[in-house]
């Protein structure tokens, strides 16, 4: 049975029903019957030159209205369900970012990190051969001097060192990690002797008895010149891509301090993506090198190589690429 539609706010499609009401039932079927209510509508008055609606007319009217509201309401809440939904999606969609252990990181690692993961055993990055960029530009790098001193920042326990030490060089090596110094002098058999550094610097200093090699097991950015002395050449094997890149001015302060000029230093890099992947190595365009070292240095880039391994595959990136550099001191 059909019912007037209720009035509706604000006046709007609301006229009262003035006409009388009938009803009348008229036979659908055996069992079935439908009320049909009638109306008799007053003759419709003029106001200000205005028709007054039919009662009947105003109940199409208001029905109207009433349907139109409740497809708003009902867009409404289709509209704030899709808002809902997409405010679920971007939320799904945040990218948890790992580092190379698979650890969920935001990519700043702290001194402390590294000597957790050493501690830990999580020291994949350390290479069991002499990296083969050393090999390939050891001449151009040492620029064919007899005993050349180098420095290894962040060496860790590196066989870069020993097959250095090989070729004559004088080797000094900076590493944070404890562990990772003792560990080089035991592996390679070698015997040392320990000094404390200045309290200002902190740390200590291993020594080796009979071979031209120095371990400064402090803070890199704690180094100078008047701590270490100058070199002749500079090997960063991953050293730049390891460090917080916030803290890349700094780091370039101190290489520049300790080489001497005219001298060389060997840069190893990476470009890799850091959508999902977290670092370290963290990526560092080919044109950073230029921009951050290209006032006191001649930058020459000497190779762009397809880096991507089994182990970096793991990390979810779809490119891995290094580039190595030779940076001559401007005298």
């Amino acid at each position: 049975m059909s019912t007037v539609a209720a009035p509706l706010e604000n006046g709007f499609c609301n006229g009262s029903d003035e006409g009388a009401t009938s009803a009348k039932r008229i036979k659908l079927g055996p069992q079935l019957t439908s009320e049909i209510r009638t109306t008799t509508a007053k003759p419709a008055a003029a106001t200000n030159g205005h028709t007054t609606a039919k009662p009947t007319e105003r109940r199409k009217s208001a029905t109207a209205c009433s349907t139109e509201k409740a497809k708003v309401a009902e867009n409404g809440h289709r509209e704030a369900g899709n808002v809902e939904e997409k405010v679920t999606s971007t939320a799904s969609e945040v990218t948890v970012r790992r580092n190379q252990d698979g650890e969920v990181s935001d990519g700043h690692v702290t001194t402390e990190d590294w000597k957790t993961k050493w501690e830990r055993g999580k020291t994949k990055f350390h290479k069991a051969q002499v990296h083969g960029m050393l090999k390939k530009h050891f001449h151009r790098l040492s620029q064919e001097k007899e005993t050349p001193r180098f420095l290894v920042p962040l060496c860790g326990k590196t066989v870069d060192m020993i097959w250095l030490l090989e070729r004559g060089c004088g080797v000094v090596g900076c590493e944070f990690v404890e562990l990772g110094v003792q560990q080089f002098f035991a592996e390679n058999n070698l015997e040392y002797t320990t000094e404390s550094l200045p309290e200002d610097v902190g740390g200590t200093v291993y020594k080796g008895k009979d071979k031209d090699i120095t371990i400064y097991c402090t803070d890199f950015f704690k180094l100078s010149s008047a701590l270490i002395g100058q070199f002749d050449c500079i090997w960063d094997r991953g050293s730049m891509a390891a460090i917080n890149p916030e803290d890349r001015q700094r780091y370039r302060d101190i290489i520049t301090d300790v080489l001497k000029p005219d001298s060389r230093y060997l840069l190893d890099i990476f470009e890799i993506p850091h959508d999902v992947f977290s670092g370290p190595p963290h990526n560092m365009d080919p044109k950073d090198v230029t921009q951050l070292f290209g006032d006191l240095c001649t930058v020459e880039h000497l190779e762009h190589v397809d880096a991507m391994n089994p182990w970096s595959k793991t990390w979810g990136v779809n490119y891995f690429y290094e580039n190595d550099f030779l940076l001559t001191k401007k005298e």
